[in-house]
C-alpha cells in the first residue's frame, strides 16, 4: 500500500537508470526526461473522469481498498496516518464505476475529503476548512531514512492543512516549496508518522520509526495462515532471514537452535560432522517409543536438511493439541511448519547472490597431563614401577624425558629412544595423539543466487545453492557437499484461478571415517608414538604403522553416502466467491540414498609390539546400500470467511488428506577384491551376502477448523481431524482427534482503557485438545519371518536359516497425546516490547509397551500393548524489546524453557530400575518414574588410617567396629571412597555395609535418586545494535540446569588401569604421606580423586556412580557474533547495484561451563570434534 506515487514507477525508474549503464549519459537523460513527461501528460483531469473501478469487497480494510485501486489505476493516494482511518472496514459492490463515486462510497459518514493533482489524490480532513492562504513561499528540503538508516523511497511530504506535497527520491531527499510557517507531515506505510515545523534555510533530518501496530503480522498455522492478533494456539514462528543472517550454518535446524522456546535440537548421538543431521523434539519426551516432530516442506513433509536455508522464508513451531490436532496422527511429537521463499505480486526484478567462506577449529579437546605428569602418576600407581607395555622403568623413564626437553637433539628425531644395553623403547617426544586426527583448520564455503519478480498475474523466483565443507579432521575423509535448486512460478490464470508449481532438486555427498574404538580412543598417553615404527622385538622386520587415532584416519577407508531428493508441489487456488477458497495441492518427494563403502585390510603394532589387523578380510570388503522412498501426497481443503453485522465473524476450513510412502533398501555385501583398487561387486570372489526389505503405508484423514471472533475481542477456535493409518491392524486403524481453544483480547475491554497510552495488546488464551501417534513400524500387527545366512558352516557354504516370527496383538491402536495449554500474549510500549508466556500440561495415553513376561521356554517376548501413560509439565517464557535512540537502532531478546516428564501408568510390579535412565532396557520404566533420573550413591568421605584397625602395619586391613563398609569388598584402603549408609537389610546380613540391595525401587540397597539428565531451563538470548549501515548481532544458547554421569578415560586418572592416560585435571588424586614409612595420612586430604596406588584395585569401587562425581552440565555458549557494513546507497547505485553488505561472522566461539575438557555440554562424550567456525562473506542486491 502507498501513500505517494506509485512505487512501482520508481522502481522502474531507477532499474532503469542502474541497469542501463551501456547506453550514453545523455540519452539516458533524454529517455528518463521523456519517460516522466509521458506520465505527467497523462495524469490528467480526463483520465481521472475516465478512469474505471472494478470490484465486490465485503468488510474489508480502506487500506486493501486504495491497495486495488492504485492496482486497476495509474493514482497513488497522499494521506497522514493521523487523519485516515485504514483499518475501518467498507464494503464496496462497483462494475467499472467512476473512481471519484467509489471514493465517495470510500468515505461515506466521514469527514475525508480528496483532491486531484495530476496523478495523485490527497486524502484529509482538513480540505474543506482550510485555503491555501496567499503566503511567501521558501524552498524546504530534507531527507527522510528508516531506523537503520536506510533512505524511506516513497515516503509522502505534505504540508499541513493544504494539498502541496511531494514524496522522498530514490535516496530519501524531498524539496518542496512551502510558507515559512509551514508543518510537514511525513508518513509512510508501516512507519508512525511525524510532523516538523518548517524552519528556513535548515536541511530537515527525518528518521521514520516502524509501526508495528499497523502491521498485521500473520503466522503460518496448518493449511493456512492466521493473525498473529487472532491465535489461540501455542505457535512460534520466526523468519529464516533473522536466525541465519550471515551465519556459518549449512542447515536450518543448526540455525534454528535456541531461537524459539520448546524447540530443542541437539547433535544426533555422536555425530557432528559435516552434513550430519540433528535431532529435535518440541517440549521434551512424548513418548518412551521415541519419535521426533513432523516436518512439512510448505505443507507435506520433507527432509529439511536436504533444504537450502536461504530458500527458507519462515519456520512455525506448533506446539500445543490445538495447533497441531488439523495434523493428526502425525503430530503427537508437535510440527514444524517450513514455508519457502515465493515471489509477489507487484515486485521488481531482483537477483540477489550472497556467500560464506569460513574456516573451522576444534573446540573442546581433551588436554593430557605433561610426560613427565603422566609418568610420575603411573609410578604412584604400579608397584613394581615398571611399565606395562615393555617392562620400561619409570624412574629411568623420567629423567630421559627431562633430558629431552633440555636438549631435544640429542635424541632421535621421532623421540624413540633405545637405551645402550637395552632393546625396549623409551618415548619421548610430545605426540598428543587426541590433536593429531586434527588439520589447522577445515574449510566451508557457501554460495546462493536467486533470481525473482513478480506482475500482477505472475510471479516467480529461481535459486542455486551450493554448499561445499571440509570438516577439521586431517585428510579429505569428513567431507560434506549440497547442491540446491529450485525453481518456482505462479500464475493467475483467471481473477479467480491461481496455479502455481514448485520444483526443487537437491543432490548431496557426505564422506567420513566411521567412529569406531580405534579412532576417537582417549587411554592413548601423549607420548604415545605416531607415524610407523619397527617393533623393538623384529629390529629387523618391516615398519608398521602404529595404532593411534591419526593412523586410522590415514589407513581406514571413508563411508561415502549419496543422497538425491527432487520434489514437485503444484497448487492450484480457486477464488470464484466472495470470502471462498479452495486448494487442491499435490507433491511428489523422492529421496534415493546410495551408501557405499569399501574396507581395505591393513596391519598396525602398538607399544606392545604386537602385530594388529583391520577387523576386515585379507582381500577386502565391499558393500553398498541403495534405499528409496517415493512419497505421495494430496490435501484438497476450501476456505470460507463471511460476517454477521460486521461484528461476528467466522472462517471455516475443510479438507480431505491422502498420504502413501513406500520404501525400499537393497543391502550387498561382497569380500576378495581381485582389484583394491577398484573395488566393486562383479570385481570380487568372495561369498555375495544380499539383504532386501520394502515397507509401504498410507493414511487418509478428513479435517477441519472453525474460527470464529466477536470484534476481534473474543475469539474461538476448533479444529478436529479423522485419521486411518495403515500401520495399525483393520479394526482399530481410525481415530478422530479434536481440540478446542479460546482467546481473549483483554486489552481492548472497556475497563482497560487506563492502559492504552503503554499497553498495546493484552491477550488471553486457553486450548485443549488430543492427536495420536502413529509412530511405529509398518506391520506390527503381522508376524514377520526373515531369513538370514548362518554363522557356521556346512560344505564350505554358510546354510540358509529362518528367524521365527514374534507374537504379536490385533488390537493395539493409536497412542493419544492429550495437551492443555494456558498462555499470555502481550504487546507494550509502542509495540518496543513484546512477549509471550505458556505453561502447559501433556498426557500421552496407551503408550505401547511389552505384555506380562512369558516363561523363556515360549521362545519370544510377549507382543506389545496400549499399557502405558506419561505426563509432561512444562513452560515458556519468550520477551522481546526493540526500539532506536536517533540513528542508533537496537534489540534484546531472550527465551526459557522447561519440561518435567513422569511415568504415570507402567507394569512394573517388581519396580525394577538401573542407575541410569538411558539404560536402553524396558524394565527401567516405572509408575511414578521421572524421566532422566540417575540413581546413585551418596558420597561421604575417604577412608584414613583412623579407619582400620591395628594390624595394618602387617597387611592385615580390616575397618573398625561401626566404620561403614562395602559388601563384597576386601581391597578397601585409606583413600578409598566411603559412601553413605542408607538402608540396613537385617534379613540379608547388611548392617552398616553399602549394597546394590535387590535392583528395584523397594530395595535399592544404599541408593538414591541422586539427579537428573534431562536438560532444563533451556534458553536462547540475542542482541542487536545497528548505527548508520553498521550491525552487529549476538546471539547465546543454553541450559540452566543438567546433572550428568560421566566415565572413562576423561573423568577418571588412569580408568583403564595401567593401559591408560592422566588428562590435566586429574592430577589431584590422594596420596598418603610416607606409607612405607607407616604415615599413611594424606599428602591432600580434600583431593579430587581417590587414591591410585597398589595399581587401583579398588577403582570399580571409587568410580561407581555417585554425587562426589556426578557432573554439573549446565552451560552457556556464545553462539555467534556477526559484524556486518552495509554500503551507502549513493556508492554502490554508480555500479548498478542495489544493496550490497559484508559481514564477518563467528560460530561456537566460546562456551562457561563446568565439565572436563574433552566433554562438549552439546554431546557429553568426546568424539566428532566441535567446531568453531570464522568466517565473511557479502550480499549482493541489483
Amino acid at each position: 500500500m502507498q501513500n505517494n506515487f506509485s512505487i512501482q514507477v520508481l522502481r522502474v525508474v531507477k532499474s532503469f537508470w542502474l541497469t542501463s549503464k551501456k547506453i550514453p549519459r545523455t540519452m539516458r537523460l533524454v529517455i528518463l526526461f521523456l519517460f516522466c513527461f509521458v506520465g505527467l501528460t497523462n495524469a490528467t483531469d480526463s483520465y481521472a473522469q475516465s478512469a474505471k473501478v472494478t470490484m465486490n469487497v465485503r468488510n474489508q480494510t480502506v487500506e486493501d481498498v486504495l491497495r486495488a485501486i492504485e492496482k486497476q489505476t495509474e493514482f497513488s493516494f497522499f494521506y497522514n496516518n493521523a487523519h485516515i482511518n485504514l483499518k475501518r472496514l467498507v464494503t464496496i459492490s462497483a462494475d467499472r464505476n467512476d473512481i471519484f463515486k467509489v471514493l465517495d462510497e470510500v468515505f461515506k459518514n466521514t469527514n475525508v475529503e480528496y483532491k486531484v493533482i495530476d496523478k495523485k489524490i490527497i486524502l484529509s480532513t482538513e480540505l474543506a476548512s482550510v485555503e491555501q492562504a496567499h503566503q511567501e513561499k521558501v524552498k524546504v528540503s530534507g531527507r527522510v531514512v528508516d531506523a537503520a538508516g536506510e533512505p524511506v523511497i516513497g515516503a509522502s511530504v505534505i504540508e499541513k492543512g493544504s494539498a502541496n506535497g511531494t514524496i522522498t527520491d530514490m535516496d530519501g531527499n524531498f524539496i518542496l516549496n512551502g510558507s515559512k510557517e509551514a508543518i510537514l507531515e511525513i508518513s509512510y506505510i508501516g512507519y508512525q508518522g511525524q510532523s516538523l515545523k518548517v524552519t528556513p534555510g535548515k536541511t530537515l533530518s527525518v528518521v521514520l520509526k516502524e509501526d508495528t501496530q499497523s502491521l498485521d503480522e500473520v503466522v503460518v498455522v496448518g493449511f493456512g495462515v492466521q493473525k498473529k492478533a487472532n491465535l489461540t494456539g501455542a505457535v512460534s514462528q520466526v523468519k529464516m532471514d533473522d536466525v541465519l543472517g550471515s551465519r556459518p550454518v549449512v542447515n536450518a535446524m543448526s540455525a534454528l537452535q535456541g531461537a524459539m522456546p520448546g524447540l530443542q535440537i541437539t547433535p544426533n548421538n555422536d555425530a557432528a560432522g559435516p552434513g550430519q543431521s540433528k535431532s529435535f523434539n518440541i517440549r521434551g519426551t512424548t513418548s518412551i517409543n521415541g519419535g521426533g516432530p513432523l516436518v512439512l516442506i510448505d505443507n507435506v513433509p520433507g527432509d529439511i536438511d536436504m533444504l537450502n536455508p536461504e530458500d527458507i522464508e519462515s519456520v512455525s513451531v506448533l506446539k500445543d493439541a490445538a495447533s497441531a490436532a488439523i495434523y493428526g496422527a502425525r503430530a503427537a511429537f508437535g510440527v514444524i511448519l517450513v514455508t519457502t521463499k515465493k515471489a509477489k505480486k507487484g515486485d521488481g526484478f531482483h537477483v540477489n547472490y550472497n556467500n560464506n567462506f569460513g574456516f573451522q577449529s576444534s573446540i573442546n579437546r581433551p588436554e593430557q597431563a605433561s610426560i613427565i605428569d603422566i609418568l610420575e602418576t603411573h609410578k604412584a600407581y604400579d608397584n613394581d614401577g615398571k611399565y606395562f607395555s615393555e617392562g620400561q622403568d619409570l624412574a629411568s623413564w623420567i629423567g630421559y624425558v627431562k633430558e629431552y626437553n633440555a636438549n631435544p637433539s640429542a635424541f632421535p628425531a621421532n623421540g624413540i629412544y633405545v637405551p645402550e644395553g637395552e632393546n625396549i623403547y623409551y618415548y619421548l617426544k610430545d605426540n598428543d595423539p587426541q590433536g593429531a586426527v586434527l588439520d589447522k583448520f577445515g574449510f566451508q564455503q557457501t554460495h546462493n543466487v536467486s533470481a525473482s519478480g513478480g506482475g500482477e498475474k505472475i510471479t516467480y523466483r529461481i535459486s542455486l545453492g551450493y554448499t561445499d565443507n571440509q570438516g577439521p579432521l586431517i585428510t579429505d575423509k569428513d567431507s560434506y557437499d549440497r547442491i540446491n535448486m529450485s525453481s518456482y512460478v505462479s500464475a493467475d490464470i483467471t481473477s479467480w484461478l491461481n496455479q502455481s508449481l514448485d520444483v526443487r532438486y537437491a543432490n548431496s555427498h557426505r564422506s567420513y571415517v566411521e567412529a569406531d574404538a580405534g579412532v576417537y580412543k582417549t587411554n592413548l598417553p601423549r607420548f604415545y608414538p605416531r607415524g610407523e615404527m619397527v617393533r623393538s622385538n623384529d629390529p629387523d622386520g618391516p615398519a608398521y604403522p602404529v595404532n593411534t587415532p591419526e593412523n586410522y584416519v590415514l589407513l581406514k577407508d571413508p563411508v561415502k553416502y549419496r543422497n538425491e531428493n527432487p520434489r514437485v508441489f503444484s497448487r492450484t487456488l480457486l477464488r470464484p466467491l466472495k470470502g471462498f477458497e479452495g486448494v487442491f495441492e499435490y507433491t511428489f518427494d523422492k529421496a534415493s540414498k546410495d551408501k557405499k563403502n569399501y574396507s581395505s585390510p591393513f596391519q598396525m603394532t602398538n607399544d606392545q609390539m604386537g602385530v594388529l589387523w583391520s577387523n576386515t578380510p585379507s582381500g577386502g570388503r565391499y558393500r553398498q546400500d541403495k534405499t528409496s522412498i517415493d512419497y505421495n501426497a494430496i490435501n484438497t481443503y476450501a476456505t470460507y470467511s463471511f460476517d454477521l453485522k460486521e461484528q461476528h465473524n467466522f472462517k471455516v476450513m475443510a479438507g480431505y488428506s491422502q498420504e502413501s510412502r513406500n520404501y525400499e533398501l537393497v543391502w550387498v555385501q561382497r569380500d576378495e577384491m581381485i582389484n583394491p583398487n577398484m573395488p566393486s561387486l562383479s570385481g570380487a570372489t568372495g561369498e555375495i551376502q544380499t539383504k532386501d526389505q520394502f515397507k509401504q503405508y498410507a493414511i487418509r484423514s478428513g479435517f477441519f477448523r472453525v474460527n470464529y471472533d466477536y470484534l476481534g475481542r473474543y475469539l474461538v477456535e476448533v479444529n478436529g481431524r479423522y485419521d486411518g493409518s495403515s500401520k495399525f491392524p483393520k479394526n482399530s486403524r481410525f481415530g478422530f482427534f479434536p481440540s478446542f481453544s479460546l482467546g481473549w483480547q483483554m486489552g481492548q475491554e472497556k475497563w482497560m482503557k487506563w492502559s492504552e497510552d503503554w499497553l498495546n495488546e493484552l491477550k488471553v488464551r486457553g486450548s485443549w485438545g488430543q492427536v495420536g501417534n502413529q509412530a511405529i513400524e509398518e506391520y506390527a500387527y503381522t508376524p514377520l519371518m526373515t531369513s538370514k545366512q548362518a554363522s557356521w558352516v556346512v560344505d564350505g557354504k554358510r546354510p540358509i536359516t529362518l528367524n521365527s516370527p514374534g507374537l504379536v496383538r490385533n488390537d493395539f491402536t493409536w497412542e493419544v497425546v492429550e495437551t492443555l495449554d494456558v498462555g499470555l500474549d502481550f504487546k507494550a510500549l509502542n509495540n518496543r516490547l513484546v512477549g509471550t508466556f505458556d505453561w502447559y500440561q501433556r498426557d500421552t495415553k496407551g503408550m505401547l509397551m511389552p505384555g506380562a513376561e512369558f516363561p523363556s521356554v515360549v521362545g519370544t517376548d510377549a507382543p506389545e500393548q496400549n499399557a502405558a501413560d506419561l505426563r509432561t509439565k512444562g513452560w515458556e517464557i519468550a520477551i522481546n524489546w526493540r526500539d532506536h535512540i536517533g540513528d542508533w537502532g537496537y534489540n534484546v531478546g531472550f527465551n526459557i524453557y522447561d519440561s518435567h516428564s513422569v511415568i504415570t501408568k507402567y507394569e512394573n510390579a517388581a519396580g525394577l530400575f538401573y542407575d541410569r535412565n538411558s539404560a536402553q532396557d524396558a524394565k527401567r520404566y516405572r509408575e511414578g518414574m521421572d524421566l532422566g533420573e540417575i540413581w546413585g550413591y551418596v558420597t561421604e568421605r575417604y577412608y584414613t588410617i583412623d579407619d582400620f584397625q591395628d594390624g595394618w602395619q602387617n597387611g592385615i586391613w580390616k575397618l573398625k567396629e561401626g566404620v561403614t563398609t562395602i559388601k563384597g569388598n576386601n581391597n578397601i584402603r585409606p583413600g578409598d571412597i566411603m559412601f553413605k549408609n542408607l538402608r540396613d537389610d537385617p534379613e540379608n546380613e547388611s548392617i552398616n555395609q553399602i549394597d546394590n540391595g535387590r535392583n528395584n525401587i523397594n530395595d535399592p540397597g544404599d541408593r538414591t535418586i541422586i539427579g537428573n539428565e534431562t536438560p532444563r531451563y533451556q534458553f536462547g538470548a540475542t542482541a542487536g545494535v545497528n548505527y548508520k549501515g553498521f550491525d552487529l548481532s549476538i546471539f547465546l544458547q543454553g541450559t540452566g540446569k543438567r546433572d550428568a554421569w560421566l566415565g572413562g578415560d576423561l573423568r577418571f586418572p588412569l580408568s583403564q588401569g595401567t593401559f591408560g592416560t592422566v588428562y590435566s585435571h586429574q592430577l589431584d588424586f590422594w596420596k598418603p604421606v610416607d606409607p612405607e614409612n607407616g604415615n599413611w595420612n594424606p599428602v591432600n586430604p580434600n583431593a579430587e580423586f581417590p587414591r591410585l596406588y597398589d595399581e587401583g584395585k579398588n577403582a570399580g569401587s571409587n568410580n561407581r556412580i555417585q554425587t562426589k562425581y556426578l557432573a554439573n552440565a549446565s552451560y552457556v555458549r556464545l553462539k555467534n557474533v556477526t559484524l556486518g557494513y552495509t554500503l551507502p546507497k549513493n556508492w554502490i547505485n554508480k555500479i548498478s547495484l542495489a544493496n550490497v553488505k559484508l559481514f564477518i561472522s563467528a560460530e561456537n566461539i566460546y562456551t562457561w561451563d563446568k565439565l572436563p575438557k574433552g566433554y562438549d555440554p552439546e554431546r557429553l562424550s568426546w568424539g566428532y570434534p566441535f567446531y568453531a567456525t570464522y568466517s565473511f562473506g557479502l550480499n549482493v542486491t541489483l
